[in-house]
């Protein structure tokens, strides 16, 4: 089973990843906290988390992110100053959000494991949020309809009816665009839940930027990547991590995406938007 022994080693990867590549070790990271999420969340039977457990442990936990970090004595108001890095550029989109989804899921791992807010996990993740210094802002004077983080349901609502969007307009590019609109649609959620309204604020101004993005459609310079076929099976089957061959391919996405998609799917109430994306989510898992 998934203890929560993963999500320290999900910060300590994420406190490491600076190091050498931040955007692919980041989400190598942020990946093994995602499966220990989407595994409690959802439930999953002990024989599919022990499944997850040894892919993550033959895989991923020899990667050199992924060591012990130092023991340190724990404290508690060093959040302020992840808190207060995020702060600084939570509010631009930078590098398709990955700060915004990376700090996330270091504050949510931190609420669950409070005795390993630690001064060099705290530095390393704040030097990794600081390595997102790349803004695509684009102009939000036109109304996109985005909902606010005042009213989750309608935000849910809404991050799942785009999510058709970008299936059908990304068709044949990859859906990349698609999974991420999940990603960090669920951060800035998530954030607004952890008790920090302030950054989620932040976090929306830039998640409409992605919005806006998003909607130009594919560009001349976009790979074409098939689609996934059809399956019926899901990353809430034992048999579908079965048949995964490999965590590395897609730089975790294959936990992160399955997290995000369930944990919002939970709270989405439409039953016609939930059997559409229901049938549209093998494209991203």
């Amino acid at each position: 089973m998934l203890d929560p022994s993963y999500l320290v080693m999900g910060l300590d990867g994420l406190s490491h990843a600076h190091g050498k590549d931040y955007f692919r070790d980041g989400h190598l990271a942020a990946s093994v906290i995602a499966a220990y999420y989407l595994c409690q969340e959802n439930s999953l039977g002990e024989a599919t988390q022990d499944l997850i457990k040894s892919r993550i442990d033959d895989e991923l936990r020899n990667d050199a992110i992924f060591r012990t970090a130092p023991h340190e004595p724990p404290d508690s108001a060093l959040l302020e100053q992840l808190l207060d890095t995020l702060s600084t550029g939570i509010g631009d989109l930078r590098e398709v959000g990955h700060n915004i989804i990376f700090g996330a899921a270091a504050l949510k791992a931190f609420r669950d494991c409070p005795e390993e807010i630690t001064p060099g996990r705290i530095q390393g993740i704040c030097r990794l949020i600081d390595d997102f210094s790349k803004s695509q802002n684009v102009d939000l004077a036109d109304d996109d309809g985005v909902p606010g983080i005042d009213d989750e349901g309608a935000l849910i609502e809404f991050i799942f009816s785009e999510f058709l969007r970008s299936v059908s307009l990304y068709a044949g590019y990859g859906q990349g665009w698609a999974g991420h609109l999940l990603t960090i649609g669920h951060a800035v959620i998530e954030l607004s839940r952890l008790g920090y309204p302030k950054l989620a604020s932040q976090a929306h101004c830039a998640y409409r930027m992605y919005i806006k993005t998003m909607r130009r459609g594919p560009q001349e310079t976009d790979s074409h990547i098939p689609d996934h076929p059809p399956s019926a099976l899901t990353p809430l089957d034992h048999d579908y991590w079965v048949q995964r061959k490999s965590l590395r391919s897609g730089l975790g996405h294959a936990f992160k995406y399955a997290y995000s998609f369930y944990n919002l799917f939970a709270q989405l109430s439409d039953p016609v938007l939930r059997d559409r994306c229901q049938a549209e989510s093998h494209k991203i898992f």
